[in-house]
């Protein structure tokens, strides 16, 4: 299991992909918090700390991008990554390295499973250290 004890935040508004989505991380070894907008994204992020956060790309009031901005400074160790349903151009923000991975639906779950386990990584390395840019590591086609 590869995220054994490992806390993951899932912020998407469909409710099937999230709920597939956190049997699969469960199935991992991940502790599964699930929220369908960014408001409450925002809460469960004051309430427990996470390892990483997954994030859809569209949610019902602002998109991941500004999201991702949002949360990177407020917790700038933790890694996100967007899933997106398009594949339009990404805005400068992810590309400055504002998000840790991002990947386009429908993606390989071994690649997420991959992107997880370096994000945690760094997650671990980074979190006794003083905050730094997290770097876009995963992009799928």
């Amino acid at each position: 299991m590869t995220g054994y004890g490992k806390r993951v935040l899932i912020v998407e508004h469909d409710e099937g992909e999230r709920y597939v989505l956190s049997l699969l991380l469960e199935n991992e070894g991940y502790i599964v918090h699930m929220v369908s907008e960014e408001g409450l994204a925002l809460e469960e992020m004051k309430r427990r700390r996470f390892d990483v956060v997954i994030s859809a790309h569209h949610l019902p009031q602002i998109n991941g991008f500004r999201l991702v901005l949002l949360m990177r400074l407020l917790w700038p160790d933790t890694p996100i990554i967007l899933l997106s349903e398009d594949d339009t151009s990404r805005p400068e923000t992810a590309e400055q390295g504002e998000a840790y991975g991002n990947l386009h639906k429908p993606y390989d779950f071994r690649e997420l499973l991959e992107l997880m386990k370096d994000a945690v990584q760094f997650t671990r390395v980074h979190r006794s250290q003083p905050s730094q840019s997290l770097m876009l590591r995963g992009q799928s086609s």
